[in-house]
């Protein structure tokens, strides 16, 4: 008869064994599609894709917005936020990614207009990133097919000690370091995908903790392993 403990270890396992699953289809489909978008970049490989942005934003305010708002913000020859307002009013922004602001007064509120600067897209860049994001995706996808195996053995265990547990959790934590490695890769060619830009390697801090995390908790359950065994010898 199993204890209350290991019943709930094993619905846990069900739980995250259905997840899983769920999970690779979301990752297969995410790598399927990766590689259609690639395939159709690479045939304008030679290309560059130049992209203006025109946002318009809307803001309902029933008190003095602009007056408060200029305490916390300035933009580049203007004094005042609220010298913005008007028609023909209009300011130039010392910003990489937007040329000029223009604010408009409404019956409720204010439209504020903003205009990106010109940016240029290395298609050849896209390319080596998506890449990358495929790498990624299959990495994961075989993480997860690492955890649909454990959550597997878990639903049905009678011992979360057991020598076959312990082995499909180092093989999750083997997995865990080509998907983070690959993941701060491809974190890297996000931030170069305009022209003129350079490559920056990205340290995620969070990932490299998950996989120690994981690393803890196995040698955790082979020491847990042994006191079993040990108990069981005793006995």
């Amino acid at each position: 008869m199993k204890n209350s403990a290991i019943k709930s270890i094993n619905t846990a396992g069900l739980i995250g064994y259905i997840v899983s699953i769920i999970m690779i289809v979301l990752t297969i489909t995410a790598m399927v599609i990766t590689a259609i978008t690639a395939a159709g970049a690479m045939t304008v490989s030679k290309d560059e894709i130049n992209v203006k942005m025109n946002n318009n934003i809307n803001i309902t305010s029933q008190g003095n917005f602009l007056g408060k708002l200029n305490h916390f913000i300035k933009i580049g020859g203007v004094e005042d936020l609220s010298n913005l307002v008007g028609e023909d009013a209009q300011a130039q922004v010392s910003d990489s990614d937007i040329s000029q602001i223009s604010v408009t007064e409404t019956d409720d509120g204010l439209s504020v207009n903003v205009v990106s600067q010109d940016i240029t897209f290395s298609v050849g860049k896209i390319i080596a990133a998506l890449l990358f994001a495929f790498l990624f995706f299959g990495a994961v996808t075989v993480s997860l097919y690492m955890v649909k195996s454990l959550m597997k053995s878990l639903k049905s265990c009678d011992t979360p000690f057991s020598q076959d547990i312990i082995k499909k959790m180092t093989n999750f934590a083997y997995s865990l370091i080509p998907a983070v490695i690959l993941y701060m890769l491809f974190d890297g060619f996000k931030s170069s995908l305009t022209v003129g830009s350079g490559y920056e390697f990205s340290l995620n801090i969070g990932s490299v903790l998950l996989v120690a995390v994981v690393y803890i908790l196995v040698m955790i359950f082979k020491y847990g392993a042994e006191l079993q065994k040990e108990s069981d010898e005793t006995l």
